[in-house]
């Protein structure tokens, strides 16, 4: 599979950006880019903003994100960063074009996996309804930081690091699992109908937007892979009931697992581990196999 000239261009410019930016700074971004082009999806369903630009090779979090974390895998090991752990620093600080560099290259690394998950056949439901068995992205994303943590911090950490430590126990879990699905229901309760698809990728986008703070050494919920599935699995309850209540509660159970799914790796593989290997791009790979196997039988 060979990626597009415009692809290979655009991935490695937005791998060298999320380098630069940090992988924080640079979701953040395309935190603000995703809210508002959901929001104009809504409006015009025929733009090609939220998929050809949102999610696309340049902000994609499988470009500017994957990189962003890479490269600072990269950079600790060339003892210009402190802990690859550390993804809230941008790189460009060090004045090393290197780290820059190695942000463009898993840029393009990023853009060809997606392309590559993404060439998995869809399944058809009973009904002809199209399924699709993963989510490209968040798999290119847990892909490419391996890729990394190979390449340069195969030793495991000397002392383990907890991945929140504000959400790090059971009713921290549960509660931001329950309190963010319910919030994702809500809201995909409260979208106009005819464009409800976006509601869940409007939630990404304004969960990812408010980590800016962790940034800035704040320290926040971290909810996108929590609102992302928990608003897709309302969408796939409410095709099969009208009942409020029964999506709202869909949502929540959604959620608490999303919630989960993501401290259980940080606990079993990124505490151990010398560099940031995302729980929540883990958890939405997860769920959205787990919901597309849901919705084969159901029907």
């Amino acid at each position: 599979m060979t990626l597009t000239l415009s692809e290979f261009v655009g991935a490695a410019g937005g791998g060298a950006l999320g380098a630069a930016l940090g992988a924080l700074g640079g979701f953040a971004l395309m935190g603000v880019i995703v809210v508002v082009a959901t929001l104009l999806a809504s409006v015009d369903p025929d733009t090609t903003l939220v998929g050809g630009l949102a999610f696309g090779p340049v902000f994609g979090p499988h470009v500017m994100f994957a990189s962003g974390a890479a490269a600072a895998a990269y950079a600790t090991y060339i003892r210009r960063h402190d802990s690859a752990r550390d993804i809230a620093q941008p790189l460009i600080t060090y004045n090393n074009m290197s780290i820059v560099g190695v942000g463009a290259l898993f840029g393009v690394l990023g853009q060809f996996l997606a392309r590559l998950a993404g060439s998995v056949p869809a399944v058809h439901t009973s009904d002809g309804k199209e399924i699709a068995m993963m989510d490209s992205l968040a798999v290119s994303v847990v892909l490419t930081a391996l890729i990394a943590a190979a390449l340069w911090a195969r030793k495991p950490a000397a002392i383990r690091q907890q991945w929140l430590p504000w959400q790090h126990n059971a009713a921290a879990v549960l509660t931001i699992g329950a309190v963010a699905g319910a919030v994702a229901g809500s809201v995909y309760l409260a979208w106009p109908e005819e464009s409800r698809p976006m509601a869940g990728l409007f939630l990404y986008g304004a969960s990812a937007l408010t980590l800016l703070a962790l940034v800035f050494g704040k320290a926040v919920p971290v909810t996108h892979h929590i609102t992302l599935p928990a608003a897709l699995t309302a969408g796939v309850a409410a095709a099969h009931t009208d009942e409020a209540t029964l999506i709202l509660l869909a949502a929540v159970g959604s959620g608490l697992l999303a919630s989960v799914l993501a401290e259980v790796w940080a606990r079993l593989v990124l505490e151990r581990c010398r560099m940031h290997l995302d729980p929540p791009a883990v958890a939405i790979a997860i769920m959205a196999t787990l919901l597309a196997l849901i919705q084969l039988g159901i029907g």
